[in-house]
C-alpha cells in the first residue's frame, strides 16, 4: 500500500508543477530551519567556553601582569635587569544585572532591587553584565638601575599609567 501512495503522488506531482515546487519549498525551509538549530547550539557551546577560558584565577592575572610589567620596565634606560611583584585589593568582582523598584507614597519612599534570574537547562543564574578586574594594590621593582633617580622616575611613571595607581604605590629599589 505504501508503494501505491508513492506512486500516486509521483505522478500528481508530474502533472502540477506548482504543487512541486510549493513542496520543494516547504521542505527547504524545514531543512534551514533545523540547520540553523544546530547551529545555535554550536553557538551556545563555543561562547559558554569562551567565556570560562576567558576567566583568569587571581594567581594567573597577577602573574601574567607581572610578566606584562617586567617587559615593559626593563625596555626602560638604564633600568637593567627588572623583577616585578604586583600585590592586588580584591579578586575580580562580577556585576550582575538588577530590577530597581522605587515606591513613592506620600511622607515616604521605599527602595528595592532584585537580580534578573533566568533559567537555562534547568538552572536558575543571574544575568552577568560584566566582570570587574582585581584592583590593583601595589607594585614593588627591583633593578639594575634603581638607585638612579632617573630610572626611578621613569619606572614610576610607566606604572602609574599602565596600572592607573598612585606613585606612592610603587616602590622601586636597586638590585643586588
Amino acid at each position: 500500500m505504501p508503494k501505491e501512495i508513492i506512486i500516486r503522488l509521483k505522478e500528481k506531482l508530474n502533472e502540477n508543477r506548482k504543487l512541486a515546487l510549493i513542496i520543494a519549498v516547504g521542505f527547504l525551509g524545514i531543512m534551514l530551519i533545523s540547520l540553523s538549530e544546530v547551529k545555535n547550539i554550536k553557538t551556545e557551546k563555543n561562547e559558554e567556553t569562551t567565556t570560562e577560558s576567558v576567566q583568569l584565577s587571581v594567581d594567573e592575572y597577577t602573574l601574567s601582569l607581572e610578566e606584562r610589567l617586567t617587559d615593559l620596565l626593563s625596555s626602560i634606560e638604564d633600568a637593567g635587569q627588572v623583577k616585578v611583584m604586583v600585590t592586588l585589593k580584591s579578586s575580580d568582582e562580577s556585576v550582575y544585572a538588577v530590577n530597581e523598584n522605587i515606591k513613592n507614597d506620600n511622607d515616604s519612599n521605599s527602595y528595592s532591587n532584585s537580580f534578573v534570574i533566568i533559567e537555562n537547562k534547568s538552572v536558575k543564574e543571574g544575568i552577568k553584565l560584566k566582570v570587574l578586574e582585581p584592583q590593583v594594590q601595589g607594585v614593588a621593582v627591583v633593578c639594575s638601575g634603581g638607585d638612579n633617580p632617573i630610572v626611578i622616575s621613569r619606572i614610576k611613571e610607566a606604572i602609574t599609567a599602565v596600572l592607573g595607581i598612585g606613585s606612592n604605590n610603587v616602590s622601586v629599589s636597586k638590585m643586588k
